[in-house]
């Protein structure tokens, strides 16, 4: 057996090498062949930018695009000296148009790519008047660039003039009667087939008067910026928006030119006019140090109102004052709010407390703010403020009852934050109800203390005796 092993062990190994040889030399014949590369160039620099017509070289060719076509420029290209250069596989141009940018490529619907004339060529056929700006092109091989080699312009191309209008306004919404809407109108020459100018251009619309432009006389590819103004009004601000509609017109020679109509909405906020107040007291008594001053009073005593008023309506508001019989005289700090702020208000006289008064139990004082709107009287809902009589029917301190109407004089805002960043003037400075809880928490806090320093006491008496009987 061990005869007959080795050289069947030696066939192998040469059946072996064979394969692998065999292998090496068909990647060999196929490395022998390599494949061009893949680049992608640019157009000549030179033959950019120009129009069809503006080319220097003109030629119509039945294999390459044909012509000369009405209304149609056609563009042919090439790539010089295919033994070095490859073939095109595809273009991308940039044309200027009258409508802005457009971007071409070959192959397409109206283009080609043609390999059989010699060097690599490729043609397009665009509108006429279009100006080629750029190209690229992706070939099979390498160049530096490729050329536009020559063109064929349209015949008697026709003339079709045309402009463009777009709108815009600002502000959009929240508007309200007064409030005054700017419009800005863009007027675009789209005219193909020509080099000649829009003139007298005009932008009208059916709401806007007066609008002006910056320029009146557009060549194909330019544009202008119109503005124009309007005032909303009370109708305007009931229907709830301003919907209205433009149209620019122009002249080509004889020819009138009307753009398309553009329409812009803008929407308007009714007109919400509200006023709102908040209400202090603050007793000053005569009983000096034999009285707390816990915001009851007695005959004679003086009470000093204040008053914070605010704009909580989308207008503003003029003639702002506080109506409260009871005060009588009030002055505010300012009588023309706008949405939203405040104004700090106080009675010029205080209030004198009247036997009267001490019958009642109370004195009850109502108060409103008031100002003007559009000729309109605003009225706040009214805000009522009551002080009980020290002692009185009302004052149930000392049979543990309660009467929510002594509590009113307390039940104010803090005003801290007012205009001049102080207390408002006559602001109630009464005493805070007594911090509770306070105390207990200490006690707690020390009993717990007592209790830890109590268990590690016995912790500890327990660990001696443990020492001890083990010693």
């Amino acid at each position: 057996m061990r005869k007959t092993s080795a050289p069947i062990r030696r066939g192998g190994v040469g059946a072996l090498l064979g394969a692998v040889a065999l292998l090496a030399g068909a990647l060999l014949l196929v490395s022998g062949s390599p494949a061009l590369a893949v680049s992608t160039i640019s157009i000549n620099p030179g033959n950019v930018p120009t129009t069809a017509a503006g080319f220097d070289d003109h030629e119509c060719d039945a294999d390459l695009g044909g012509g000369p076509f009405t209304n149609q420029d056609v563009w042919v290209f090439v790539l010089p000296d295919r033994a070095t250069s490859g073939v095109f596989q595809s273009l991308t141009l940039t044309f200027s148009t009258p409508g802005g940018t457009v971007t071409e490529t070959i192959p397409g619907p109206n283009s080609a790519i043609v390999n059989n004339l010699g060097d690599s060529k490729a043609w397009i056929r665009t509108t006429a008047g279009w100006t080629l700006t750029g190209g690229i092109a992706v070939i099979s091989g390498t160049a530096r660039f490729f050329d536009l080699t020559h063109t064929c312009p349209a015949s008697n191309p026709e003339a079709n003039p045309k402009l463009a209008l777009t709108k815009t306004g600002t502000p959009t919404s929240g508007l309200q009667a007064g409030d005054k809407v700017t419009y800005t109108y863009t007027v675009a020459n789209q005219s193909t087939g020509t080099s000649s100018p829009i003139t007298n251009i005009t932008v009208t619309d059916d709401t806007v008067a007066g609008i002006t432009c910056q320029s009146t006389s557009l060549a194909p590819g330019a544009s202008t910026t119109c503005t124009g103004t309007y005032t909303v009004t009370k109708a305007d601000v009931a229907a709830g928006k301003i919907v209205n509609t433009a149209q620019a017109i122009g002249r080509f020679g004889e020819q009138t030119v009307p753009s398309n109509k553009a329409t812009f909405t803008v929407t308007t906020q009714e007109a919400q006019a509200s006023l709102s107040i908040d209400k202090k007291a603050r007793v000053e008594s005569d009983c000096k140090n034999k009285c707390e001053n816990d915001g009851f009073a007695a005959k004679g005593d003086k009470i000093f109102y204040t008053y914070r008023v605010t704009n909580t309506g989308t207008v503003t508001i003029t003639n702002v004052a506080v109506n409260d019989p009871t005060a009588g005289t009030v002055v505010c700090n300012h009588t023309t709010l706008a949405p939203g702020t405040s104004t700090d208000c106080h009675a010029v006289n205080p209030y004198v407390v009247t036997w009267e008064d001490v019958k009642e139990g109370k004195v009850v004082n109502t108060a409103r703010a008031t100002g003007k709107f559009d000729g309109r009287n605003v009225v706040s809902d009214p805000v009522t403020v009551t002080v009980c009589i020290r002692d009185g029917k009302f004052d149930h301190r000392k049979d543990g009852k309660d009467d929510k109407d002594c509590k009113d004089w307390q039940n104010g805002k803090d005003w801290q934050n007012s205009e001049n960043g102080k207390d408002c003037k006559g602001g109630w400075d009464g005493k805070h109800l007594p911090v509770t809880g306070g105390d207990s928490a200490q006690t707690l806090g020390v009993g717990g203390g007592l209790l830890a320093a109590g268990g590690l006491l016995i912790g500890l008496s327990r660990l001696r005796r443990k020492v001890r009987i083990q010693l």
